[in-house]
Formats: C-alpha cells, structure tokens, sequence
C-alpha cells in the first residue's frame, strides 16, 4: 500500500507540473509587447456602396453589351482592392467583367458624362 501512495504523488507532482508548464507557456510574457497593427483608415460603407453602384454598374453593362475595355477610377489603393475584388467575384457569372480595369486616380469623382471615352 505504501508503494502505491509514493506512485500517487509521483503521479499528482508530474500532473501538476505539466498543468503549470502549460498555463505558464499560455500566459503573455511580461518583457514583450503586443504588436499592434496601425488601424486602417474606416470606409463609409453608404459611399462604397453608392460609388461601386455608379462606378461598376454601368460598366459592366457597357463591356457586356460593347465588348470594349474601360478603366475605372478609384480615390484610393483599399477601395481599388475591394472593387477588384468585386470584379473577380462577378466574372464567375459574366466574362465580359474581365474587361473592366480598376485604377487609382486623385481625380474628383464628380466628372462630366462623356469626357473621356472608354472610360466608366
């Protein structure tokens, strides 16, 4: 019975210390810091919405009835990869969105209708 005992708290100290090894290994180490990612400026959804609608509808209706390429132009790099992003989801249905490029411009978004042709 005594044998049994002594391989009961070997068994009980091995145990524990497996858990606190364990416990220890999750808990955040005190001398390093947390990298924290610059946070990403916020997009309104209401306008990437309404300037994907006026900006992609129409051309994907041009190219799929035209079969011409048009360019869109975007304000900035993250909107740019949404729209693409967009595109490459759409021309799983239609390949004529395959001719629709996305580029990034610091143009005003307010253009006049029809001043550069091919151009969405």
């Amino acid at each position: 019975m005594q044998q049994f005992a002594h391989r009961h708290q070997k068994l009980q100290a091995a145990v524990k210390h497996r858990w606190m090894s364990f416990i220890q290994a999750a808990r955040p180490h005190r001398g390093l810091r947390p990298i924290v990612p610059a946070p990403l400026p916020a997009i309104d959804p209401v306008a990437l919405t309404m300037l994907a609608v006026n900006r992609l509808g129409p051309a994907t209706v041009r190219t799929a009835t035209n079969g011409r390429a048009l360019t869109i132009a975007v304000p900035d790099d993250r909107t740019a990869d949404i729209f693409r992003a967009a595109l490459q989801e759409m021309q799983k249905t239609r390949r004529t969105d395959r001719l629709v490029d996305v580029v990034v411009t610091a143009e005003p978004a307010s253009r006049r209708r029809g001043a550069d042709v091919g151009q969405a």
